[in-house]
């Protein structure tokens, strides 16, 4: 049952790293008018559209993820992360926080995309939310594949 959850967390995740990264390339670098092209088509979506997704993907992937938190801390964790690898066990723990720094951020992120004026706040916080899993996606990859290092 966990490998099930773990592969859907690891699904989820990269579902929302791409959300809300497709959704930062459209906000800061809108697409030109003109004709095809895979950039043009990268940027040329409506960023607004995406708000929603990355809103639910966030919580339901630190949902699955604090969910699987138990086993990882007793099995992994303890067993090999902090006797053999305390860098690995340092940068789960800020993975930890700016996790729930995004999930606190999350409804002035949606009240933000609501608002048609407040340009500024969506880039500010799109921003936020894009570095916030970026990071946590790459640390989480990291942290899965110390053991093989």
């Amino acid at each position: 049952m966990n490998l099930v959850l773990l592969l859907i967390h690891g699904i989820s995740a990269a579902l929302l790293w791409g959300a809300v990264t497709h959704q930062a390339v459209a906000l800061w670098w809108p697409a030109p008018r003109g004709g095809p092209g895979f950039w043009r088509s990268l940027r040329g979506v409506h960023a607004e559209r995406y708000a929603r997704a990355v809103a639910v993907l966030f919580v339901v992937t630190l949902g699955l993820g604090a969910i699987l938190y138990a086993p990882f801390r007793v099995l992994v964790r303890a067993a090999y992360l902090d006797a053999h690898v305390p860098w690995a066990t340092g940068l789960f723990e800020i993975k930890e926080h700016a996790a729930a720094i995004g999930l606190a951020v999350l409804p002035a992120y949606l009240a933000a995309w609501k608002e048609p004026q407040a340009l500024r706040t969506r880039r500010a916080l799109t921003t936020m939310l894009t570095l916030i899993v970026w990071f946590n996606y790459l640390v989480g990859h990291v942290v899965n594949d110390v053991k093989g290092l």
